[in-house]
This record gives C-alpha cells, structure tokens and sequence, in this order.
C-alpha cells in the first residue's frame, strides 16, 4: 500500500513526549520556501486529511509541519481501546505542542518567518500555544476554533456540571450519543462536517485504507479537560495576553463548535481579526470549493498584511 504522506513528499518523524508517548509528526520541505506553518489539526483528525492543506500552503511558498495529537492518527493511544478519544489533560496537549515547536518547527523554520493553522480543538490548542509562546510566531489562523462546543439541547453550564460529576464515576467511557468508529454511520447526507462529497468521502477512505487513523468519540475525562481549557480560553484577561496577529474563520452553520463564543473571544484578543463564512459547516477548510475559495482569499489578504 501506498504511503499517502510520502506521495505528497513528506517524512515522517517521531517525538518521545516526557511522559514516553510517541508523537507522529511530518514535515514538508519545499524548494524556495521563504517561511512554515505549525499545522494542528482538530479532535479524531489525522496528518494525511491535511495533504491538500499542505499543498495548498507550499503554493504559497512554505513548509509545512503537522502533527497527530496524542491518541489520534499515528500517535501513541492511552487506552487499550484505540477508539476511544482520551487525554488525561489538556495540558498534555500543549506540552506536546511546545516540545513540537522547539524540536521540529523552530528548526524547520531556521530563520524564516513561523506561522500556525489550527483547525477546532487544533485551533485550541493553537490559541493556548499563541498565548505562552506568541514570541515565536509571525502570525496564525485559527479555523472554526473551540472556544466551546455545542452540547445538545442542555444548557452549557448543566453540561458542564454533567462533564464535572462523570469525569469522578467513569473517566474513560464514552460520552453518550458516541462510541467506537463505524464507516456504516459515515454518510456524507445529514453530516455536520462538511458540504464537499467528494472531501467527505476521500477522508472516510483514508481511514478505510488505513483502520490504524480511526478514532471514535471523546472519553468523559475528555470532555471534563476541554470544558477547563475553554473556561480557561475565554477568560477576557487570557485572551487579551494573545497578542500574535490572528486571523479566526468561524463558520456560520457550525453544529459542532459555537461560533458565537469565537466572535466573543475576539473582542479581547488584541490583533484578532475574524471573518464569517455564513455558508460553511464545521470544516472550512474540507467545504466546497466555493467556500475554500473565500476563505483562501481571505487568508492571503491576512498574510499579505504581514509583507506590508
């Protein structure tokens, strides 16, 4: 079979995180390129969804590195049920972040300008990573990030307290209304992802080729860790300590994450700028072409910004 990243010319390399996960990560080198990306994908995501990403970036003139989170894609999974979406913090996701930038990104960049894209629970963890480290990077772009979640018909706060009293009785089961990942309940018609067929179906292939990228739903202790890290996100004095240019696509028919909460964190970031794509679903950067057209203008006038 096939290695989709090395097709697309990237290499694979490993992290050892402090407590001995192993961390997938690849890099893209192109020739010419005057700068690179951090590239942090979204919750169950994996590093060959973002190939057209990639490639679209190296158009622009960069290089690329992208990571699989721990317990996603490639990496090291913390329970013996691989399906299962698990972190035993947040933090840990931003220590890997941390370790990723200073081992592979920052040398990757060797000089040139750094700049991040992270996509919903990437876009998180990019916003986190921007707040300790802003230093380190030009500028960022941050797709329909997780400042919160939708929750079903409850309240966000009784969610919260749900997630709170769980996370002490059964940490590592499933969050209702989820499970294992099932390819039979993939159907492009209804889901809450993306208008593109065509994007639908190439990842649920990618997974089908590859079962190993398969991730089903997030764990209680999930669910508890990210409701604290969004709290913690929202804080008006948090977020006006993120003082890196950013640029937050938020997607205006978004049934996963509430778009609303970005357009709140906005307001307190000091260099945010943020831009609707009323038509979209959670994915922008997987919608029609249409959509991606739009946002890719949107995103070469925010970097343009940077060369003025």
């Amino acid at each position: 079979m096939s290695d989709p990243i090395q097709q697309a010319g990237g290499n694979v390399g490993w992290l050892t995180a402090s407590d001995g996960a192993r961390l997938r990560y690849a890099t893209f080198r192109h020739e010419g390129a005057h700068g690179c990306f951090l590239v942090l994908p979204g919750f169950t995501e994996f590093i060959e969804k973002y190939l057209e990403v990639v490639e679209e970036l190296a158009a622009r003139g960069h290089d690329c590195v992208v990571l699989d989170w721990r317990g996603q894609g490639k990496s090291d999974p913390r329970l013996a049920d691989r399906h299962k979406g698990h972190v035993l913090d947040f933090g840990h996701f931003q220590q890997d972040a941390r370790q990723l930038l200073d081992e592979v990104a920052l040398p990757l960049a060797a000089g040139r300008p750094l700049y991040g894209l992270g996509h919903s629970m990437g876009g998180h963890n990019l916003l986190r990573l921007l707040h300790d480290r802003g230093g380190d990077f030009r500028r960022a772009v941050a797709v329909a990030p997780m400042i919160d979640i939708w929750s079903g018909f409850l309240p966000p706060a009784i969610s919260r307290a749900i997630a709170c009293a769980m996370v002490h009785i059964t940490p590592d089961s499933y969050v209702p209304n989820t499970g294992p990942y099932d390819p039979a309940k993939k159907r492009f018609e209804g889901n809450p992802l993306t208008g593109d067929r065509a994007r639908f179906e190439r990842t649920k292939q990618l997974i089908l080729d590859d079962p190993d990228l398969a991730l089903g739903g997030p764990t209680w202790r999930w669910l508890d860790s990210a409701f604290d890290s969004m709290s913690l996100l929202r804080r008006p004095s948090y977020a006006a300590e993120i003082t890196t240019p950013v640029l937050i696509a938020s997607a205006g028919r978004d049934r996963i994450v509430r778009s609303a909460a970005q357009h709140e964190l906005a307001r307190h970031m000091p260099a945010c700028r943020i831009l609707d794509f009323p038509e979209a679903e959670h994915e922008i950067l997987l919608e029609r072409d249409a959509i991606r057209l739009e946002f890719w203008r949107a995103f070469d006038a925010f970097m343009t910004e940077d060369k003025g």
